[in-house]
């Protein structure tokens, strides 16, 4: 057991005490002083489904040289460009694992009949034909 008295009379108590807060405070300060981090877009107000088999949840998405780097309530990120999802799903691309795009690739080769639907890769060729 110590012998420092544990009372606001002892000096050294008091010492330590204001030693602890100054080495602490440097901390909380500088905390409280970062710039919020930056993204290139930000899609806000979405309703996330994020491919887990979780059910969909409200929040946003920040995205920077074309990846994701935060999802979930982002309001203290800046972006030099804003998407309101005005509470539509946010989703990653679907797969279709099994097309029949043959012949529809030369008819339609923008795929737009899929990417409207959100799917972004196809997979064909299963029945044995393929362009």
């Amino acid at each position: 057991m110590s012998n420092i008295k544990r009372n606001s009379t002892n000096p050294f108590a008091k010492l330590l005490s204001v030693a602890l807060l100054f080495s602490v405070l440097p901390l909380h300060v500088g905390a409280s002083k970062a710039l919020p981090q930056m993204a290139d877009t930000i899609i806000t107000n979405g309703r996330i489904l994020d491919g887990t088999g979780n059910s969909w949840f409200w929040g946003d998405i920040a995205i920077r040289d074309g990846k994701i780097i935060k999802i979930g309530k982002l309001g203290e990120m800046r972006a030099t460009r804003t998407i309101d999802a005005k509470k539509q799903i946010v989703a990653p691309g679907f797969i279709d694992v099994h097309a029949h795009i043959e012949m529809g690739l030369f008819a339609t080769p923008t795929a737009d009949n899929f990417i409207y639907d959100g799917v972004t890769t196809v997979i064909t060729g299963n029945c044995g034909g393929s362009a």
